[in-house]
């Protein structure tokens, strides 16, 4: 019997190491990319931007974000301080559909100074452009599209202790600021944990980490995310408070351009 049972688990390990092993990196992107999100989401961030001489610029936004099935859509206002407030960003995400095809988003930047709102490109220069002047770009806000990149497995690693599958992404265009990322993706849950980004020189550019995880409603949620840019020593944080997810029905009208001019988001 203590043979038999010696047997079994060893076929057991075997048999959950060769399943590991089948995963690929695509299999890998495409399970992140469909972990569960709640319907709705509310919440408060402090945006800390850390200067290369040293100095940090606070900045307070309200974020909102509601999902419709075919399309998600998220708003972030600026609240403090006074020469920012009220500064506002609109993103309509587009899923994919069932060819693996993503229309691009559609963006909006208001700028209460000017009292106009500007439509940012979702791809090319712009998109890969500063977001407020923090190391985040346009792009890193949304959503990347799992068709438009490459993928390859490159092992498991470590990152604050979560064993994590690494992975490659390659750009098939070749034509973005950082066309190549390594991402590190939690076996357990699928979640990001870290992000690599190189230039078109293949040098590190930029450093993303995602730390202080909690659960919420079943949501595995980062409540802190900094992007470093290791070629200029300048880094941004996003610590995010007052998390509420699927409490409220949020109004369609929040998630407007309309909205973002009349300050209505708050």
């Amino acid at each position: 019997m203590k043979k038999i049972l010696i047997t079994l688990a060893a076929s057991l390990v075997l048999t959950a190491t060769l399943a590991a092993q089948t995963l690929t990196g695509y299999d890998i992107m495409k399970k992140a990319d469909e972990v569960p999100e709640p319907k709705n989401s509310s919440s408060t961030a402090t945006l800390t931007i850390h200067s290369k001489k040293g100095s940090d610029r606070i900045r307070e936004v309200i974020m909102k974000s509601k999902d419709y099935g075919d399309v998600k859509k998220d708003v972030i206002v600026f609240t403090t301080p006074k020469d920012v407030a009220g500064t506002g960003y609109l993103m309509f995400d587009y899923a994919e559909d069932a060819n693996g095809n993503k229309q691009d988003s559609d963006n909006w930047l208001y700028m209460p100074a000017m009292k106009k709102t500007r439509r940012i490109a979702s791809s090319g220069s712009e998109s890969e452009g500063s977001f407020m002047g923090t190391d985040f770009t346009y792009q890193d806000m949304g959503d990347r599209s799992l068709s438009k990149y490459d993928y390859k497995l490159l092992g498991e690693e470590s990152v604050d202790g979560v064993a994590c599958y690494k992975v490659e992404c390659v750009s098939k265009a070749h034509t973005e600021k950082d066309p190549r990322y390594i991402t590190y993706i939690s076996k357990s849950d699928y979640s990001m944990r870290k992000c690599e980004f190189y230039d078109r020189q293949d040098q590190l550019h930029r450093i993303l980490t995602c730390t202080d995880f909690v659960t919420i409603k079943g949501f595995t949620t980062a409540q802190k995310m900094k992007m470093e840019n290791v070629q200029t020593g300048t880094w941004s944080l996003i610590e995010t408070k007052n998390i509420a997810y699927d409490e409220e029905d949020l109004d369609d009208s929040l998630f407007t351009v309309a909205a973002l001019e009349k300050g209505r988001i708050r």
